[in-house]
């Protein structure tokens, strides 16, 4: 995955390989993706940006900048690593494509299946009670689509 890396280290680095790049101008836009990324901005795809591709490529992801799925021993900021939310849920972006599994919200966090609550009428859904885990999945991603809607529509609902 990523190699993190301090800004001073990856500044060595990139002027190493880049000796007509000046420093101040580097150091200028890797702050400023740094601070983008902090602020929010992602990617016209939608995801995080990359700090380091981003000190050249302003506002890209890894993959629209390198056209790879993954990162496999790229460096990062090691300031932009910590992509966990305040309940510690890590970042899909993050994540060893090989261990992803769940359901993510919007943002890319994983959702803690057994936070999800279960509305009055999934307690007389038969498929509540049978242990099929394609069918619980999609329940569950059900449930938290509508976890924050007044009233709960399940198009799927089998009566006990």
């Amino acid at each position: 995955m990523w190699i993190p890396i301090t800004i001073d280290d990856y500044v060595k680095i990139h002027l190493h390989n880049n000796p007509n790049e000046k420093e101040k101008v580097l150091r200028v836009r890797i702050d400023a993706a740094l601070d983008d990324y902090k602020n929010g901005v992602k990617c016209q795809c939608g995801k995080d940006i990359w700090i380091v591709g981003s000190a050249s490529s302003p506002f890209g992801c890894f993959s629209c900048i390198t056209e790879r799925d993954y990162p496999a021993g790229d460096y990062e900021i090691d300031g932009a690593l910590d992509k966990r939310d305040k309940d510690g849920r890590i970042n899909i972006n993050f994540m060893d494509p090989r261990k992803i599994n769940g359901i993510f919200d919007e943002d890319g966090f994983i959702i803690n299946m057994d936070s999800i609550k279960k509305p009055a009428l999934c307690l007389i859904c038969i498929k509540n009670y049978i242990d099929n885990w394609d069918e619980n999945l999609l329940c569950n991603m059900n449930r938290a689509e509508q976890e924050d809607d007044e009233e709960f529509k399940c198009g799927a609902y089998e009566k006990l």
